[in-house]
């Protein structure tokens, strides 16, 4: 899988939750009621917001903002979750592997749930 696609499924999974919950607001309007309203509302809204949203926030540019709409559309963590099940996605975050600056805790020193009560 390459950078440029982890990066477009980063930025779409942002976009997502925003989508989201900008249509569970504008779903209970009245005048939403049947599914298919949603459903347009939920494709105007992904390409009306999502492309400038990805421009603005992560400078990318039209064709890499309208994938984010796409995948915002299609829902972004569903994608990657679907990813991550095939593991064709097997990636640390960035953070984890140019910096040394985690702690690894030894399976002898976790606190499990059970041991708090």
């Amino acid at each position: 899988m390459t950078d440029e696609l982890w990066n477009l499924l980063l930025t779409s999974m942002t976009f997502s939750i925003f989508l989201m919950a900008l249509i569970q607001k504008v779903k209970t309007l009245r005048f939403f009621k049947k599914k298919w309203h949603v459903w347009f509302l939920n494709l105007a809204f992904s390409f009306i917001m999502g492309i400038p949203f990805s421009m603005q926030f992560f400078h990318l540019d039209l064709n890499e903002s309208i994938w984010v709409s796409v995948f915002g559309f299609i829902g972004a963590p569903s994608i990657y979750q679907a990813l991550k099940k095939q593991n064709i996605i097997n990636v640390k975050p960035k953070s984890a592997t140019e910096n040394n600056d985690y702690i690894e805790i030894p399976k002898k020193n976790e606190i499990k749930r059970s041991d708090l009560s």
